[in-house]
C-alpha cells in the first residue's frame, strides 16, 4: 500500500508539471505560428521541465494544495515570453496567445475523459489500475487548470483575453490596471485577494464544470 501511493504521489507530479509544461508550450507555439518566435529562441518550447519551472507555482503551491487535500490541485509554471509587437495580426493573434493553454488543457482534459470512458466502461478495466489513475489525475489536473486559468483575474489567460477587447482596455485604462509597474507589484497578490473573496463562486464554478463534464462523459 505504501509503495502504491508513493507511484500514486509521482504520477500526481508528473501529470501536474507536464499540465502546465504543456500550457505554456501553446501560448508559445500558438506565439510563433504567428510570427513572434521570442518564446522559441528563449528555448521555451521545449518538454524540459528545467526550463519552465517555477519554484513557487510548480512546487511550493501544488504541494500544499496537495496536502492540504483542498480537492483540487493548481499551480503555474514560468509564463513564456511573448511580444505582441510581433504578431502578424495584432490583437486577434494575441486573443488565441492568450487562450491558448486553456484550450490546451480543455482538450487534454477532454481527451482523458474519453479514454477513461473506454477503459472503464467499455473495457472494464479497475479503478486501480495505473493507467486509468493517470488519465483520472490528468482529467482532473488539466480541467482545474483550465477553469482556474479562465478566470478573468490580473494574471489569469481569462484576464488577458478580456484585454483584447477595446471596451475593456478603455475602462482599464482608467485604472490602476493599466499600470505595468502596478501589475508588476501588486497584479499577483491583488488576484489572490479576490481569490479568497470569490472561493465560493469559484467552488461552485468548479462543480458546476466537474458535474457537467461527468454528465457528458457518463462518470
Amino acid at each position: 500500500m505504501y509503495i502504491m501511493n508513493e507511484i500514486i504521489l509521482l504520477i500526481y507530479i508528473v501529470a501536474f508539471l507536464y499540465s502546465v509544461i504543456l500550457h505554456e508550450i501553446a501560448h508559445g507555439w500558438v506565439a510563433n505560428y504567428f510570427g513572434d518566435d521570442t518564446a522559441k529562441i528563449s528555448g521555451r518550447l521545449s518538454l524540459n521541465p528545467l526550463v519552465h519551472i517555477d519554484p513557487v507555482g510548480s512546487i511550493l503551491v501544488p504541494i500544499l494544495l496537495y496536502l492540504s487535500q483542498t480537492g483540487f490541485l493548481f499551480g503555474w509554471a514560468k509564463p513564456v515570453p511573448v511580444n505582441p509587437y510581433r504578431l502578424k495580426q495584432g490583437t486577434t493573434s494575441y486573443r488565441w496567445v492568450a487562450m491558448a493553454g486553456v484550450l490546451t488543457n480543455f482538450c487534454i482534459a477532454i481527451v482523458s475523459a474519453l479514454v477513461l470512458k473506454i477503459t472503464t466502461q467499455y473495457l472494464d478495466f479497475g479503478v486501480n489500475n495505473l493507467g486509468v489513475i493517470l488519465f483520472t489525475v490528468l482529467f482532473q489536473i488539466n480541467l482545474a487548470l483550465a477553469v482556474f486559468n479562465a478566470l478573468p483575474l490580473p494574471g489569469f489567460d481569462g484576464f488577458n483575453f478580456l484585454t483584447t477587447f477595446k471596451p475593456v482596455t478603455d475602462f482599464l485604462a482608467k485604472t490602476p490596471l493599466a499600470n505595468p509597474l502596478f501589475m508588476a507589484q501588486y497584479g499577483l497578490f491583488l488576484s489572490i485577494i479576490i481569490l479568497f473573496l470569490c472561493m465560493p463562486l469559484i467552488d461552485w464554478v468548479f462543480a458546476f464544470v466537474f458535474k457537467l463534464f461527468g454528465q457528458i462523459f457518463g462518470f
